[in-house]
Order: C-alpha cells, then structure tokens, then sequence
C-alpha cells in the first residue's frame, strides 16, 4: 500500500469501490463484486488477491454452492484490525482517548482528568503521554496508525489545525496553532518520532459523524446534531454529506443565535440572551431552587441538596412525571423550539439529532420540540424535519473523530 493524492485513473477508482462494497459487507464473493461494479471476475479476483496480500481482506471461508452443485465460492471479509486510529476528545473536565480499528470500533481506552491546571503546556503533555501509551499498547498487537485526532471544544480552524477560541480554556489565548503545536510534541515525545497524520476540529462536528456512522442519521444526507450540556449548546451541521465549516469556522456556533437580548441572562461568551444561556444547566438549576417550597409534591429536592440539584435531576425528574420538573424542562423547550425553528429556517434539514442532557427528560421533552415546530416559522408549511434523540453516549466524539480519520484514509489517502 501506498499514500498519495486522488485517484488518477480509472483502475486505481474501480479498486477503492472494490474495497468499499467490502468494507461495507458482512461476506462477499467474487462474484458479488463483480456484479456491483460490473468487472470481470478475473479483474475483481486480482483486485482481491491485493487486498489479502496487503491485509486489507482476510478469507471468510467458502459459501453455498450453487443449484446445479458447482464449485463453492470463496468468501472474503475487510479486515478492520489492518490499521487503528488514536482519537482524542478535550471536554471541559477530561481527555478521554482511544484507539478504534477501521470500523471506528473502539480497542483500547484512556481517560485523565483536568483539575484546576488547565494551561496548554500542560494540556499538550497529557494528551502526548495518551497517545505514548495507546501506541504503545499497540505494538504487540500490530496494526497501521493510520492517524491521530483530536477534538475541541470551541471554536477551530480544521484546515490550519488552530484553535480560535475555546471558552472552557479560556487561558490558552486566542488563534493556538493547537495542530503544529501537539505535532512537534508528539515528534520529541514518541520513541522513533511522529510521521502520520494529525487532524483537530471542533468536537460537534465530529460528533454529527459519529451519528452518520453509528447513531440515528444513517443515510442521512442532510442533518443537524444539537448537543446540549451543562456547559452549553454546539452543533454540528452535515449539509450534502459533507461537514459544513463555514468562512470563519463559526458553522455550528447555535448556542450564540442571539433569542431574547433585553431580558435574557447573560451567557459565557459575554453577551445576554443567547440560545444556551437560556436552556443552560446554570438557569435552570436556579429556576429549580427559587420554587424550592413552593412545590411540596414534588421529588426534586427529596434526599438533595438544593445546592447540588443538576441539569440531569430535572430531565430525569420529568421523565418521570414530576410536575416541577416538567414545568422547568417546559420552560427550555419554549426556547429550544425558537432555537431550533430558526435553524430549520437557514438549513433545511431532514433531521435534527438531540444529544446530551436533555435526552434524559424522555419522550415528554421530544413532544414538545415536535409540537412546538409546527407552529413556529411558516406555521402554515408542513415541516418534515424530523427530531430524535442520539442512542449515542460519551464516547461520540472520539467515535466520530476516528470516522473522520478512517474517511480520509480510504478516500483520499490510500492508493493501491
């Protein structure tokens, strides 16, 4: 195998859509392939002889004979274990790291917590000793580091690998060369040095991959992914199959669409009113507290410190019916649904992915943003965009990290 630019030829493109109808097979035959992509089966035959000497394909054995008791087909299978991927997630309290095989399976996992030291240098060399342990771990077990990446909370530059601003790490300063920086650390810090690709982009976006690859957004050409967390709300848009970055980098900063500027409270970024100061874990937990006997019937504060009631207790507590905490839950949907009917709007899309804490507030949250969509933005147009909750938990960001990865290595890097 080698490393290159597009394909230049016909051949070298019949190859990758070999290799593709494989990857996404179970088994196949010769013959399988042949009629995909309607090759001869002495060409496609070769093409897989390739593939098994270069480990890409193992052998799956023999199938079915045919009807007339002709000779059975041999049955191959991709092989996922012929490279592995180091995938890192940066979130406001950890570095969770992992490798995943060409399936963007994980293999092996990593996390180390982030206290009160947050400075880059510091940041830089935990995430340097993650990668020094994970590739280490590798060695007996094989495999081609087809790439390292990273995902960050705030605002980057995928292109030149910087990040602009990230307002969790506030310390590290505007427009980090984040990419070139974890590049020389990696070149000094790793026995043998450093040669394959690093890539950095904002987490969202590699978690609305993550949802095309693994999640509910399978097949799906056209879609948003809303992540909203204690911290705030991001958003990663695929718009045409293809992760929508914008001019500036700004594509998918929704927790900043600007909802009540006179009255609302004021948000991280500085200004007041915005999207996730609205629906933030901050608001509604004081909203929560100033009922505080107010609402005898209700379960929240049972056995709880008001103090420490969360953002989860209160999606959890309608779930289960608590009329408190459906009133609070209520209060975010309202602003949820002008959020996310503005988007609808600008975007189009044919599926908005909810992820993180307010899927725990259950069918009784989703009904709301359903209903609450027909009513705004052209009331009279019937939208068709539908709503759903991610299946996905933690691990999506650096799931879709390494589907970026993989991605790239098949269809850009790769050249037989």
């Amino acid at each position: 195998m080698k490393s290159g630019g597009k394909p230049k030829n016909l051949k070298e493109n019949n190859i990758r859509i070999a290799l593709d109808i494989i990857r996404k097979s179970d088994i196949v035959s010769v013959a399988g392939i042949s009629d995909g992509i309607r090759l001869s089966k002495t060409t496609v035959k070769k093409m897989i002889d390739l593939f098994v000497q270069t480990g890409l394909v193992v052998s799956a054995g023999k199938g079915d004979s045919t009807g007339e008791g002709g000779k059975k087909p041999e049955l191959y299978r991709f092989n996922p274990a012929y490279g592995y991927v180091v995938s890192i997630h940066v979130t406001p309290d950890s570095i969770i790291a992992v490798t995943t095989d060409l399936n963007a399976d994980i293999t092996a996992r990593e996390v180390a917590s982030v206290g009160t030291e947050r400075s880059l240098p510091f940041i830089m060399d935990r995430i340097i000793g993650l990668v020094r342990n994970l590739m280490n771990g590798k060695r007996e077990s094989g495999g081609v580091l087809v790439g390292v990446v990273v995902a960050l909370p705030g605002l980057v530059d995928s292109v030149h690998g910087v990040s602009i601003y990230s307002p969790h790490y506030p310390i590290w300063g505007r427009d980090v060369p984040f990419a070139s920086m974890l590049t020389s650390g990696l070149e000094r810090g790793l026995e043998g040095g450093f040669n394959a690709p690093l890539f950095v982009d904002c987490v969202n976006r590699y978690q609305a991959l993550a949802e095309r690859e693994k999640g509910v957004a399978g097949g799906v050409g056209n879609f948003i992914i809303i992540d909203a967390l204690n911290e705030g709300i991001g958003s990663g848009i695929i718009l045409n199959g293809e992760i929508k970055h914008g001019a500036q980098s700004l594509s998918g900063e929704v927790g900043h669409i600007t909802l009540d500027a006179e009255n609302g409270p004021e948000c991280i970024c500085g200004n007041k009113g915005c999207f996730e100061a609205l629906v933030s874990a901050k608001r509604i937990t004081a909203l929560a507290r100033a009922a505080l006997g107010k609402n005898p019937a209700s379960t929240l504060f049972s056995g709880r410190d008001p103090a420490a009631i969360t953002l989860s207790d209160v999606c959890e507590g309608a779930s289960r019916g608590d009329e408190l905490c459906r009133t609070l839950v209520a209060d975010a949907a309202k602003w949820f649904v002008v959020g996310l009917g503005n988007i609808i709007m600008v975007n189009d899309p044919e599926l908005i992915v909810i992820q993180g804490e307010y899927v725990k507030a259950g069918d009784y949250f989703l009904g709301l943003l359903r209903e609450g969509i027909k009513r705004i933005g052209l009331p009279d147009v019937e939208k068709r965009v539908r709503i759903e909750y991610s299946v996905m938990g933690a691990d999506r960001g650096v799931v879709g990290g390494a589907a970026f990865v993989i991605g790239d290595f098949f269809d850009k890097r790769l050249l037989v």
